[in-house]
C-alpha cells in the first residue's frame, strides 16, 4: 500500500472512530464543506456538510454502552489529487431498553486532495433492497 492510500485509509478510520465514540465535532473534520452525501435515511441526499450535520439530531439513536461502527473490507485507490474507497460498514449497539440492533451497509467515498490533505467530497451509504419488493418489470415483460 502506498503513502496516499494509507493517508486515505487513516482519514476514513478517523471518521469511523469519531462516529463510534460520539465525538460529533470531529465526524466531518475531513469532509469538504461542499460535499454531496447519499445516506440510507431520508432525505437521501445532502449537498453540504452543514446540511448533513443539521440532520443528526433527528435520527441519532439513543444507545447504551459501546457503539459498533467499523469499516470492513475497505479497498482504497489513490491518484495524486483524487482517490476513492469502498467497502462495508458494520453498525450496531444496544438500545436503552436493552434490545440489540445492527446491520451491515455498503459505503463508498470519493476524496480530493486539498492543501496537501485528503478530504471526502462524496460519501454514499446504501443497503440492498429486496428484489421481490421491486416493481421494475423484468426484461421482455412489458405489459
Amino acid at each position: 500500500m502506498d503513502a496516499e492510500e494509507t493517508a486515505i485509509r487513516d482519514v476514513l478510520e478517523q471518521w469511523a472512530s469519531a462516529t463510534r465514540d460520539g465525538r460529533e465535532e470531529e465526524v466531518l473534520a475531513n469532509h469538504l464543506d461542499e460535499l454531496v452525501l447519499f445516506d440510507v435515511l431520508a432525505p437521501l441526499q445532502y449537498t453540504s456538510a452543514a446540511q448533513y450535520r443539521a440532520s443528526w439530531d433527528a435520527w441519532q439513536l439513543d444507545t447504551q454502552g459501546s457503539l459498533l461502527f467499523a469499516l470492513q473490507d475497505l479497498s482504497v485507490q489513490a491518484g495524486t489529487d483524487v482517490g476513492y474507497a469502498f467497502g462495508l460498514l458494520q453498525c450496531g449497539g444496544t438500545l436503552p431498553d436493552g434490545q440489540p440492533f445492527g446491520e451491515t451497509v455498503r459505503i463508498t467515498f470519493c476524496l480530493r486532495k486539498r492543501d496537501g490533505m485528503w478530504k471526502v467530497a462524496h460519501q454514499h451509504v446504501s443497503r440492498p433492497v429486496e428484489r421481490n419488493g421491486c416493481s421494475v418489470p423484468s426484461p421482455g415483460n412489458h405489459g
